[in-house]
């Protein structure tokens, strides 16, 4: 496969999508050709072991494909070498089979540089020119790795056996190239390796001068920066317009990496900057109050509703960067009920798939996508606010389903899918209670938006039933506690406690009544405004105990040809869901039969809109609860 050659476009974007400009070119020094070389760090040693760079058997070129190349700058194209040159395991010796020759005071002549193909009359002359020219110092490496004569020798021959960059060798965390077999040269009377490494002076004098540029972290990432757009301004990008961007197959597996680093970057500066604010405008109120008093300004009332709706813009940013972090993912994709349910309703429902435009909407990974693509689809559109999309790229890349599915990032209601219309609509959407984070209004926004009349919902319809608990060593264990702690009494810390709904799960045996459903749901039609509602229910009690909590869970259906329903009750296999929970002040005595008069009034927080404010009342008494 030609490694310039154009695949298809996986990630769609607009300005709209990407909050941070870093991602588009204009007003920062970072192009999208900046961006196409990924960082190694401490992985690096499993980076080419998965490209089959450094193996326990030997290859020849043939078996190694443009695919499992490195990224390459326009300067690094060495020409394979011929099969007596390949590196060969086999023929790798342990240190006490190297005989290092004497050096010669005669220059030496004809040695290739180690980055490409450039020959140069002698190794000080080859190593100046991966300096200048490939920005490879030797100095940085000694001084980062403790390095000697026969790292050295191990690092010359790890870059000529695996084709390394300057670029990768430079930005690795440890120095994976000290194994014996690199001790065996790569080419023949390699005149580089009888370089004097322990003995020049000049190296050792310019450690100290190549580290004091480095020793600001801010000039260290500006210099960084820049020096990527000099090495990899020469990469062929085949269409960087209008938010859309083709990369060639050997280009694309580091760009998601890079991309990803380039946005912490900017998350944290812009973290930094907005705190600056608030501490700055904190200044300027308190200066003002010392000096006017107590009066406030229309103009002060106006700034503090701008502040008011900065900050409900950061907690939105922080709903959306909480998907970034992998252990939520391994987590949601390790709950076997959850992701069989909905493989299951896609895959075993696959002649109502096939040849459909599907919307997986918070596709994260991109695992529904491709069960859609396994299920038949012709096209599907995985949307993600998260950056979590960049990792989704590379795993619908590594199961070469590129030319099907098309990743778009930002938020349903302000990206353009390019798709007048989807026959089908796919969302794993519930929270805690199935209605906490809110993400069931962005489904309704584009279900109403994108979905055809005769549209597929998946799931279609959801619920939520409420069940008595008696479990009074559990209650002891969250609530009591706070009455004896180490013999001092916490006492105060109580109602907040019992103010916070708890998600844990409920032993079956705990279970104190039948469930009582207080909200059905059909996706198909439903509206936001369902999702704040009130509802009078009853429980009845199967036994005498200590009523200590009621217990919350729901269930969604996917009403298909195969009919497929995932549930959360304590009654189905556990979930990452679990069952919400919430602690009564006081245990009640209930009886057998007895009849419990409840009801229950679910609403969006007064200040945060992803967040549940709720108030349950049994038998005349209330209590309320939040979600947040």
């Amino acid at each position: 496969m030609d490694p310039d050659a154009d695949v298809p476009i996986l990630l769609e974007t607009s300005e709209t999508n990407l909050p941070h400009q870093s991602f588009h070119e204009s007003s920062t020094n970072v192009s999208v050709a900046d961006s196409a070389a990924a960082t190694m760090g401490s992985e690096s040693f499993r980076e080419f072991s998965d490209r089959g760079q450094i193996s326990s058997n030997s290859s020849s070129d043939n078996d190694i494909s443009d695919e499992d190349s490195f990224v390459e700058s326009a300067c690094n194209s060495n020409k394979p070498m011929s099969t007596q040159e390949c590196f060969n395991e086999s023929e790798m010796s342990s240190d006490d089979d190297w005989v290092e020759e004497p050096c010669s005071d005669e220059p030496m002549h004809n040695i290739l540089c180690l980055f490409c193909t450039e020959v140069l009359p002698s190794a000080h002359a080859v190593l100046e020119h991966c300096q200048t020219v490939h920005l490879f110092s030797l100095a940085i490496l000694q001084k980062r790795h403790g390095m000697d004569q026969y790292s050295f020798i191990r690092l010359i021959n790890f870059i000529r056996s695996c084709h390394a960059s300057s670029r990768e060798v430079m930005d690795m965390d440890m120095p994976i190239w000290e194994q014996d077999k690199f001790m065996m040269p790569v080419i023949e009377d390699d005149a580089l390796l009888m370089y004097d490494f322990d003995g020049d002076d000049g190296l050792k004098s310019t450690v100290s001068q190549a580290l004091s540029t480095t020793a600001s972290s801010a000039d260290s990432d500006n210099v960084k920066l820049q020096t990527e757009g000099q090495m990899f301004s020469n990469f062929r990008v085949a269409n960087a317009e209008g938010g859309h961007v083709t990369l060639s197959q050997a280009h694309f597996d580091d760009l998601h990496a890079t991309l990803q680093k380039m946005q912490l970057v900017v998350d944290e500066s812009n973290a930094t900057l907005k705190q600056y604010q608030k501490d700055m405008e904190s200044m300027r109120k308190a200066m003002k109050h010392m000096v006017m008093g107590d009066k406030q300004s229309k103009e002060e009332e106006e700034l503090v509703a701008i502040q008011r709706f900065e900050e409900e813009e950061d907690e939105e940013d922080g709903y959306f960067s909480g998907y970034a972090h992998f252990s939520i993912h391994h987590d949601m994709l390790a709950d076997k009920p959850r992701t069989d349910s909905y493989r299951d309703a896609i895959i075993k429902n696959s002649h109502m798939m096939k040849n459909k435009i599907v919307l997986d909407l918070g596709c994260g990974t991109g695992i529904l996508s491709m069960f859609a693509v396994q299920a038949g689809a012709s096209k599907v559109i995985g949307v993600d606010q998260s950056q979590i999309i960049f990792n989704a790229m590379a795993i619908i890349r590594e199961n070469k389903m590129e030319n099907k599915i098309k990743l778009v990032r930002g938020k349903i209601e302000e990206v353009t899918l390019n798709e007048p219309m989807v026959d089908v609509l796919v969302s794993e959407w519930m929270g805690y209670f199935l209605l906490f984070e809110g993400m069931l209004d962005s489904v309704i926004h584009a279900r109403n938006k994108y979905l055809a009349p005769d549209g597929l919902m998946l799931p279609n319809s959801c619920s939520i039933s409420i069940m008595a608990v008696g479990d009074f060593e559990r209650y002891s264990e969250m609530v009591r506690f706070w009455d004896d702690v180490y013999g001092l009494k916490m006492t105060s810390m109580r109602p907040e406690v019992l103010r916070e709904a708890s998600i844990e799960t409920v032993p079956v045996e705990k279970i104190l009544s039948d469930p009582s459903l207080v909200l059905q749901l059909d996706l198909k039609t439903c509206t936001s405004q369902e999702t704040e509602f009130f509802r009078v229910f009853q429980l009845k009690v199967t036994r005498e105990d200590k009523l200590t909590a009621l217990a919350g869970s729901f269930d969604v259906t996917f009403h298909l040809d195969h009919k497929v329903m995932l549930s959360t009750s304590p009654y189905s296999p556990p979930t990452h869901w679990k069952q919400t929970v919430f602690y009564l002040p006081e245990p009640i005595t209930v009886h057998a039969g007895q009849v419990l008069e409840c009801s229950i009034k679910v609403q969006r927080h007064s200040k945060e809109v992803r967040w549940l404010d709720v108030a349950i009342m049994i038998n005349g008494d209330k209590f309320k609860y939040s979600l947040s």
